[in-house]
């Protein structure tokens, strides 16, 4: 174990903004468990074309890109033991902790075995749960009605407020996307709402936009949250595309400077959507109008969550070469479990993520990000 007083002059990322002693909290304790901190303190509508190109893809690239999404695993994944968390302290009204999973399920096993261990592994102390999209190989899955049916039954029993996206694979990638558009409306509208058998309701005060009400954001502790129907591999439509992206910008605009007030001020950002930014995504996040611009003028820490590419790894300025800009892909496939996210934001170094094994490392965010000293 590592001693608080090793934590205090050994951890390279001070936890704490710079305020005055009196200010500080009169007596911090940490525990250190592989890749996570755990810390206690005392209180301080469109209308779409109707030619798919039915070609899905889940690799990154910045040129279009006509080949399929990755293959499904057909063999049980196994790893190291979840890490377990302590039991904490109750949470303040600055701390929220929230699960992101995404590419899930794309086979048999995935939806017999490894999807619903994770879903069960989760800790009911969390805020929410993501769902980043891609709840089935179209390739594979044509679409069919059981693959809504099931991924939905599965996350049915997520013990937390659960939101869904919608991936490439769930509606752009079928044969006739209209179908794809009526069972996602049938099995995952609004399901934070809707879900009568599901997981626990949430009181929290939800914008919802697009011809099915997927995409969404909330202010929630300091933590504005935009999640959105941005989707990997070509687009069924460019025309379609190009006008979902630019209502995007239009209600992140609205919301940052219209419907907030000045006592819905927030410190942190975080943009969830199922596609790693490629060429097709260009009209979304480049140009003096587009995501990365408003993210620099916001001035804030924005972390990016996002699948489609079915592998790990971190991008530090999102892209973008932007300070407070950190865009992450996650894994997909069940291959690990969603990931834990923890937001604090008192402290100087607001976001930490854990992938809840500790074979699997993090790292930009496992002591906290931003690494700057100014929040």
């Amino acid at each position: 174990g590592i001693s608080n007083e090793e934590l205090q002059t050994e951890n390279p990322y001070d936890l704490y903004p710079s305020t005055p002693a009196a200010t500080l909290p009169t007596s911090t304790t940490s525990e250190i468990m592989d890749n996570a901190i755990y810390t206690t303190s005392s209180p301080t509508t469109l209308n779409p074309s109707t030619q798919p190109t039915n070609e899905p893809s889940n690799k990154p690239n910045h040129e279009p890109a006509d080949e399929p999404s990755n293959k499904p695993m057909n063999e049980p994944t196994t790893g190291s033991p979840i890490i377990k968390s302590p039991t904490p302290a109750p949470p303040s009204d600055t701390y929220t902790k929230f699960y992101v999973m995404a590419d899930c399920p794309y086979d048999n096993n995935e939806r017999t075995n490894l999807m619903p261990r994770h879903i069960s592994e989760l800790s009911t102390d969390a805020d929410f749960l993501f769902h980043l999209g891609d709840l089935q190989y179209a390739k594979v899955d044509d679409c069919q009605e059981y693959a809504y049916r099931e991924a939905s039954a599965i996350l049915k029993k997520s013990p937390i407020p659960t939101f869904v996206l919608p991936g490439d694979n769930d509606i752009n990638d079928c044969d006739d996307h209209e179908h794809g558009e009526y069972m996602w409306e049938k099995y995952f509208h609004k399901p934070d709402e809707m879900w009568e058998d599901g997981p626990p309701k949430h009181s929290l005060d939800v914008t919802r936009w697009g011809v099915l009400d997927e995409s969404f954001s909330f202010l929630h502790k300091g933590v504005l949250y935009f999640g959105l129907n941005i989707v990997g591999g070509r687009p069924y439509s460019d025309a379609e595309k190009r006008k979902r992206h630019k209502e995007h910008l239009e209600y992140i605009r609205w919301i940052l400077y219209e419907k907030m007030t000045d006592e819905d001020d927030f410190r942190v950002m975080v943009l969830l959507g199922h596609a790693d930014p490629s060429y097709y995504h260009e009209d979304f996040f480049e140009g003096s109008d587009g995501f990365a611009a408003i993210v620099e003028d916001a001035g804030k820490p924005t972390v990016h969550f996002h699948g489609d590419s079915h592998e790990w790894y971190e991008v530090e300025g999102g892209g973008f070469e932007l300070d407070n800009y950190m865009r992450i892909s996650l894994d997909g496939e069940s291959v690990a479990p969603p990931i834990q996210v923890e937001i604090d934001v008192r402290r100087k170094n607001p976001v930490r993520v854990s992938r809840r094994r500790s074979d699997l490392d993090v790292d930009c965010c496992k002591y906290g990000w931003p690494r700057h000293d100014e929040l």
